[in-house]
């Protein structure tokens, strides 16, 4: 039977074509061994795209995916001793197996899905011989980009005149700075309580945000002090916003949603003249901000909390592809 993409965050989906795919592959009679390699190569590809839940879905799946997917079982292969070879973890035939194993998958999921939709454009393009070369552009904001985006939720703040309307541009600005600011994805900012929050006890100290990230872990973000100082203040003195309440709320007093936030923060990057969309190109942008300052990498996975060094590795990448650009202009 055949089964439909859905356009949502993409672990689920992938987690459910890969029970499809492995009964498919059992039914045709596949050797134990392609069978496990096959299992291990798509649950550790899907353990890597746990990062990236929220900016991806099905439907938009490109190829930094697959060659940052070898820069992740590169780290791992480290992590667990083994020895380098010409520089590499893993051996040229070892990252051919893995692509190997993605393209059937994603080749399975071509053949079988009710909209039609073809992996097999993307899959050509994918290979070894490039995997170390190839770059994708990280959509993030630039600097003047950043500049026209806070003055906007300052414009907003200041026109607004009743406590309602200041209350919702002070929320807007809160959320967008978090996010720009402390590195949050959209769904640990919008499951933020009051609480969460704890203000630096001396001026000039970092805010602390406790967030239930990935994983099902509480972690905490960081915030340097005098950026969201005074649209917290203002949310806290809405009635309303108890300790163990919603901290971003809609105008009916129920928790923003993602659909909602996405719309809010959308209609603001017009009004500042912003042709970019999203809401994860916030957080890329810190971490396009810290690589562009030579910020420690180690530094920046944990500002930015991820799980695998290759994760941040990508945006020394895409860095790298503004300094090649560069350089050919002389």
């Amino acid at each position: 039977m055949k089964l439909s993409i859905e356009n949502k965050g993409i672990v689920d989906n992938l987690e459910r074509w890969y029970k499809s795919f492995l009964n498919n592959l059992k039914s045709l009679s596949y050797s134990k061994n392609t069978i496990y390699l096959y299992s291990r190569t798509i649950n550790n590809f899907i353990e890597y795209m746990r990062e990236f839940d929220e900016e991806v879905t099905m439907d938009r799946i490109s190829s930094i995916y697959f060659t940052g997917f070898l820069s992740f079982m590169e780290d791992l292969a480290a992590k667990r001793g083994v020895k380098q070879n010409r520089g590499y973890y893993l051996s040229k035939s070892t990252k051919q197996a893995y692509i190997k194993a993605l393209k059937n998958f994603f080749e399975f999921i071509s053949d079988n899905n009710d909209e039609l939709f073809s992996y097999y454009r993307l899959l050509k393009n994918v290979k070894i011989t490039d995997s170390s070369s190839r770059e994708d552009k990280i959509k993030h904001f630039n600097e003047n980009e950043i500049e026209a985006l806070i003055n906007q939720l300052e414009v907003n703040r200041s026109k607004a005149k009743s406590s309602h309307s200041s209350y919702l541009a002070n929320r807007n600005s809160l959320l967008i700075k978090l996010l720009l600011y402390a590195g949050l994805r959209i769904s640990e900012a919008l499951d933020l309580r009051p609480k969460d929050i704890i203000p630096p006890i001396k001026e000039g100290e970092m805010w602390v945000i406790k967030v239930y990230g990935k994983g099902g872990k509480y972690q905490d973000a960081f915030l340097m002090d005098n950026l969201i100082n005074e649209e917290f203040d203002i949310l806290l003195e809405n009635t309303d916003c108890k300790d163990d309440g919603w901290l971003f709320k809609t105008s009916y007093n129920n928790q923003l949603d993602r659909h909602n936030a996405f719309r809010i923060v959308s209609n603001i990057y017009k009004q500042a003249g912003i042709s970019k969309k999203g809401l994860h190109a916030l957080r890329h942008t810190l971490g396009m901000r810290l690589t562009k300052r030579d910020v420690n990498p180690l530094v920046i996975q944990r500002v930015l909390r991820h799980s695998s060094l290759a994760t941040t590795a990508v945006y020394a990448k895409a860095e790298k592809e503004d300094v090649q650009k560069g350089l050919g202009k002389i």
